[in-house]
């Protein structure tokens, strides 16, 4: 069977492939915090491994620079774990429709166990979409769900493409913006209030900010809870050191991890 050739755009974009290769990293940890065997198909092509290799080196010649390197990791392990089960959570409630925003190279939809009847639409550009399609289709991996992605440009009506895509919004939904926030503080601001609108009661959201509280802008799990959403926030360093994983020195500005993860339930 003759294997498509995925297009190695560098539009791909650096924040995603790093995203994936920390996810990569971690999964070859022999006591990981998460792990995602296809993380290091998804960046497997020459062009990708010899920037993620360069990358790597110099970060290697730097402590500084290799210290936060592994922070990343970290974090991105944390992010991961946390998310999964909290998707395991919303399914175990009945939710049966989710939406990744801006999903990357994220492999959800074809590692986790869903059960019978979800549907997964996972929205990004077309580009980033169509090549992970090619790259895990070309190893015969399949989504074990319904899976569909919705390919929206940077500033297309991304609410009108989901609709299209057979989306319900009379149907609980969990949602999930991972590694997203915060955007420029009107973008963020619709992206929430886009979300709260197509959210039925049921639904769930969830999102991490990863630099914490940042001045000047309408914070989400506040902006949330006024709304009518059930909201809980979690520190990222306690939640590093329930699983001894302990984070860097949090008196060393270079290395202070002030993310939070945010999850709420529409109740109103």
């Amino acid at each position: 069977m003759q294997r498509s050739r995925p297009v190695i755009a560098t539009s791909l974009g650096s924040a995603v492939v790093r995203r994936a290769a920390a996810r990569a990293t971690e999964s070859e940890r022999h006591d990981p915090l998460s792990s995602d065997p296809m993380a290091a198909l998804l960046i497997s092509p020459p062009e990708i491994t010899k920037a993620v290799e360069t990358s790597a080196e110099i970060n290697s010649r730097v402590p500084a620079l290799a210290a936060a390197h592994r922070q990343a990791i970290d974090y991105e392990a944390a992010r991961t774990r946390y998310f999964d089960a909290y998707f395991a959570e919303a399914a175990e409630a009945g939710i049966r429709q989710v939406v990744i925003v801006a999903a990357g190279l994220d492999s959800r939809a074809f590692r986790l166990a869903w059960p019978d009847g979800t549907t997964v639409f996972e929205l990004d550009r077309p580009e980033i979409l169509n090549y992970k399609a090619v790259m895990l289709g070309n190893q015969d991996i399949r989504p074990r769900v319904h899976w569909r992605p919705v390919g929206v440009e940077r500033d297309g009506d991304w609410p009108r493409m989901l609709f299209g895509a057979g989306f319900n919004h009379n149907e609980p939904t969990a949602w999930l913006a991972e590694g997203l926030l915060p955007l420029p503080a009107a973008a963020q601001d619709a992206l929430i209030t886009d979300i709260d609108g197509l959210s039925a009661a049921g639904s769930r959201f969830a999102l991490d900010e990863a630099f914490g509280y940042v001045s000047g802008y309408h914070h989400p799990a506040d902006w949330l809870t006024s709304r009518g959403w059930w909201t809980t926030t979690f520190d990222v360093s306690d939640y590093l050191e329930q699983l001894s994983r302990l984070a860097a020195d949090h008196d060393d500005p270079l290395f202070s991890l002030r993310a939070t993860f945010v999850t709420a339930e529409k109740v109103a």
